[in-house]
């Protein structure tokens, strides 16, 4: 037992030593005066940089480490692209885009503040990605879709043009 542990521990010191420690941020406890959202650590190689509040999608395509198997595997993300894409990842921190080439967090579970470009939005209605990386209305009509999450609050006062949104992206076909 004490060698199976040791083996453990070396195997999870060599993985933080690698740099490939991170791991889905989920809250361990709860503080009722602040929102509780999943994050997850991405990279940005899409080539553009990733605004604040915006809708971002996974990039396989462009996940491309060198020196390693693990092509087409990486948490790469661009801004969404397609509406209601099927590889809808999460949300941008507001006030915290994600630069091309650089490391950032998204929201991918969570209340979020999302740009909607004056989309629109309702709320208490699903909600999903508009071809530029904007919140807009659920259109439903679809095969290989995905929804962003709920429209919890149409607008914010402090951000125009944002909506809040509980994020939880759900992939789904309409065949």
């Amino acid at each position: 037992m004490k060698k199976l542990f040791s083996i453990s521990l070396a195997l999870l010191l060599a993985g933080m030593l690698s740099g490939s420690a991170f791991a889905t941020g989920i809250p361990e406890v709860v503080d009722v005066d602040y929102p509780i959202v999943w994050t997850e650590t991405v990279y940005n190689g899409s080539g553009t940089d990733i605004a604040t509040g915006r809708v971002v999608q996974w990039d396989f395509d462009t996940s491309d480490p060198s020196g390693n198997d693990y092509d087409d595997m990486c948490p790469y993300v661009k801004t969404a692209d397609a509406a209601g894409d099927i590889w809808t990842a999460g949300v941008s921190l507001i006030d915290n885009g994600i630069s091309n080439g650089n490391i950032g967090t998204i929201i991918i579970k969570g209340p979020a503040i999302v740009n909607d470009n004056g989309n629109s939005v309702t709320a208490d209605d699903l909600v999903e990605t508009d071809a530029s990386g904007y919140v807009t209305s659920h259109d439903g009509n679809a095969t290989d879709e995905s929804t962003l999450g709920i429209c919890i609050k149409d607008d914010h006062p402090d951000y125009y043009t944002s909506a809040i949104i509980y994020v939880n992206p759900v992939a789904y076909d309409k065949d």
